[in-house]
C-alpha cells in the first residue's frame, strides 16, 4: 500500500454523537476500536481528550476500587469479597460515597487507575502533565517517529488571549503568530534534507539495509526537531489514578496559562460525566464518585505571590543576584551536581524564586539562600508552608534532596528527562504554578539561548550545516524578539503573555533540576547513555554520571567507562 493509499482510508465510522454547550461528544464501537471509546472535544480550543471503558454498563475502576478497599474490614478471599458484591449487586457509586464520608479513606482513590488520551495539544502541556504526575504511565508523541511532526500546528492564539482584544487586532495577531509555526517547518524541512546528505556521506550509510535507513532518518529527526515550537500540537496517553486525576485538574484550574483551565474542565468532564451525557451515550464512566475535591488548588500561586512581595520589600534579594536579560545567542549544554552545602531547603526556597525570576543567576541565588539569617529562613518557610496540609499538598518540586543534578540543556532534551518520574524535578517555566506571565518574564526566559545538536558543534565536517543551523535559530529569535516588542508596545502589561511559550524552539536552554538518590543515578545514567538515545542527552547522562561517581568514594562504582562519541558510525547505527 503507498503512502497516499494510506492517507486516504477512510474514515472511522462513528456510533453516536452528543452536544452539550461547547463540548461535543461522540463514541466508537467496540468492533472499530477494540474497546469503546469516548471521546470529548472542546469546540472552542479544538482539545480532544478520550477514555475507552470495558463494559458500558458498569463502572468497572470504581468496582475494583472498592473491591480492593473492603480488604481492610472483609475476612473472605478476593474470590468471596466479589462473589458478594455480585450477589448483593452493590452500587459502587454509593460504596464510595460512603467510603470518603463514613471513613474519610480517600486513599481508595488511588486504585481506580483512569486512563486519557489527548490529542491537538501544545507540547508543553505534555511537558506539565508529566511533570505534575505521580502515580502515572504514559507516552508523548516523539519527534523521532511521528512524520507528522513535519506539518504540525501551532497552537491558537486565541487560547491564550482576552475576548476584550477587538476581533479585527486578534485576526491580525494570529496571522503574526502562525507565521512563526509556518518559518518553523520550513526550517524543519530545510535543514531535515540538508542534514539527509551530509550525515548519509559522513557516517557512509547505505539506505538499501532497512537498520541503517532507520536510524539515519531517527538521527536526522533528533537534529531537526530544534526547529520545532514548544506549542505546535502534539499528542499523549496518561494514566494515573483518579485520586491524581483529582489533584492535577485542580492543580490546572489554577495554573498561569488560561488555556490550562479549559483542559481541566474538559478532562474533568470525560471522567466525571454528568448523569444525562451518560443516558444520552449510554454508557457509564469508569469511577466518577471518584473523581473529587476539584476546586482550583491556588495555594502554590498565592504563597508565591507573598514571598515575592517578602523578597521585594524585606531582603535584598534583586540588589544581590542578578537577572538575566541579555540574549546571549548559542549556549553549550552541560550538568552541575549542586553543591552539597545547600540544603533541600535552600533548594526549596530557590526554586520559588526561580518561578518569580527565572533570569536570577543560580549559583548566587542559592548561595543568598543559603547564607540568610535564620529568623530571615524562618519567615520566608511560613510563606511557602502557608495553608499546605496533608490534603493541600506542597507541589511535586518540593521533592528536594541533597543530590541534585541541574541539567542546563534544551527543551528537546528536557521532554526526554522529564519522564524520570522517580527523580523530584523542576524546571523555571511558569506552566501550572507560577504568576500570570509578563513581559519581562518572557524576556527572562528568552535570556537562556539556545543550542546545537552536537552532532554538528562537535565533528568538523559539519561545519557548514552548524554555520547553517546556528544562523536561522538566532535569524527565528530575532524576528521573535521583534515580535515580541511589537506586541508590548501596543498592549503593554494589560494582556496574558503566556502565548509567547508557544513560540519557543526545541533548540531553547531551559534547565532541569533533578532530585535523587544513588537507586535512581544509577538506573538514570545508564538507561540515558545508551546508543539508541539523542546524542544531546546521552552526553549529558554521560556527564551526570562522572559527576555522582566522584561526589563519594562509595559511588565510585558507578563511573561509566565509555564516553559517547558523536563521532561513532557504530555508535550512530546502533540502536540498542
Amino acid at each position: 500500500m503507498t503512502q497516499a493509499q494510506k492517507n486516504d482510508k477512510p474514515e472511522l465510522a462513528i456510533e453516536q454523537e452528543y452536544i452539550s454547550g461547547s463540548y461535543r461528544w461522540f463514541t466508537y464501537a467496540p468492533d472499530v476500536t477494540g474497546l469503546r471509546l469516548i471521546c470529548l472535544e472542546d469546540q472552542d480550543t479544538g482539545t480532544v481528550v478520550t477514555t475507552t471503558v470495558a463494559n458500558p454498563e458498569k463502572r468497572t475502576a470504581a468496582h475494583k476500587a472498592w473491591a480492593g478497599a473492603r480488604q481492610s474490614r472483609a475476612a473472605g478471599m478476593p474470590w468471596d469479597i466479589l462473589r458478594e458484591m455480585g450477589e448483593k449487586g452493590v452500587d459502587p457509586d454509593q460504596k464510595i460515597e460512603e467510603t470518603f464520608r463514613g471513613y474519610g479513606h480517600a486513599s481508595v482513590g488511588d486504585m481506580a487507575r483512569l486512563s486519557v488520551d489527548m490529542g491537538k495539544i501544545p507540547m508543553h502541556l505534555c511537558l506539565a502533565l508529566f511533570n505534575e504526575g505521580s502515580l502515572n504511565s504514559g507516552q508523548e508523541k516523539s519527534t523521532r517517529y511521528q512524520p507528522r511532526f513535519g506539518k504540525a500546528v501551532l497552537h491558537q492564539l486565541r487560547n491564550y488571549l482576552s475576548d476584550e482584544i477587538p476581533a479585527t487586532e486578534l485576526a491580525a495577531l494570529e496571522d503574526q503568530y502562525q507565521a512563526f509555526g509556518a518559518l518553523s517547518l520550513a526550517l524543519f524541512a530545510q535543514h531535515r534534507e540538508s542534514l539527509l546528505q551530509a550525515f548519509t556521506q559522513y557516517y557512509q550509510a547505505d539506505t538499501t539495509q532497512q537498520d541503517q535507513k532507520s536510524a539515519l532518518t531517527s538521527r536526522v529527526l533528533d537534529c531537526v526537531r530544534s526547529f520545532l515550537l514548544f506549542g505546535q500540537w502534539s499528542g499523549m496517553s496518561f494514566e494515573t489514578s483518579a485520586r491524581d486525576w483529582s489533584r492535577i485538574i485542580a492543580e490546572l484550574k489554577a495554573a498561569p496559562v488560561p488555556y490550562y483551565h479549559r483542559v481541566a474542565a474538559q478532562i474533568e468532564r470525560l471522567l466525571a460525566p454528568t448523569p444525562e451525557e451518560e443516558v444520552a451515550l449510554g454508557y457509564k464512566a469508569e469511577a466518577p464518585g471518584l473523581v473529587r475535591h476539584t476546586h482550583p488548588i491556588t495555594t502554590v500561586n498565592t504563597n508565591l505571590q507573598a514571598l515575592r512581595r517578602f523578597f521585594m520589600e524585606q531582603t535584598d534579594l534583586l540588589k544581590v543576584v542578578p537577572v538575566r536579560l541579555a540574549f546571549p545567542g548559542r549556549v553549550e549544554q552541560h550538568v552541575r551536581l549542586l553543591d552539597a552545602e545547600w540544603t533541600p531547603g535552600d533548594r526549596l526556597i530557590a526554586e520559588y524564586a526561580l518561578l518569580l525570576w527565572p533570569g536570577l543567576e543560580r549559583e548566587k541565588l542559592l548561595s543568598w539562600v543559603h547564607n540568610q539569617d535564620v529568623e530571615t529562613k524562618k519567615a520566608l518557610s511560613q510563606l511557602l508552608f502557608a495553608e499546605h496540609t496533608n490534603y493541600r499538598e506542597l507541589p511535586g518540586l518540593a521533592r528536594t534532596t541533597t543530590m541534585t543534578l541541574a541539567v542546563e540543556s534544551f527543551l528537546g532534551e528536557l521532554r526526554d528527562f522529564n519522564r524520570h518520574r522517580a527523580w523530584g524535578r523542576f524546571f523555571p517555566l511558569p506552566l501550572v504554578f507560577g504568576e500570570r506571565i509578563s513581559q519581562d518574564t518572557i524576556q527572562q526566559i528568552l535570556a537562556r539561548g539556545f543550542g546545537l545538536p552536537l552532532y554538528l558543534s562537535e565533528i568538523a565536517e559539519f561545519a557548514e550545516q552548524r554555520v547553517a543551523f546556528e544562523r536561522d535559530l538566532a535569524d527565528y529569535y530575532q524576528r521573535l524578539q521583534t515580535f515580541l516588542g511589537q506586541v508590548a508596545g501596543r498592549y503593554g502589561e494589560s494582556i496574558d503573555y503566556a502565548f509567547m511559550l508557544n513560540l519557543l524552539p526545541l533548540a531553547h536552554q531551559v534547565d532541569l533540576w533533578m532530585h535523587g538518590d544513588p537507586k535512581q543515578a544509577l538506573y538514570l545514567t545508564m538507561q540515558r547513555v545508551r546508543p539508541g538515545g539523542h546524542i544531546n542527552y546521552r552526553a549529558l547522562a554521560y556527564e551526570a554520571n562522572q559527576l555522582l561517581a566522584a561526589s563519594d568514594p562509595y559511588l565510585a562504582a558507578l563511573a561509566l567507562q565509555d564516553k559517547p562519541d558523536p563521532a561513532s558510525r557504530d555508535e550512530f547505527f546502533d540502536r540498542s
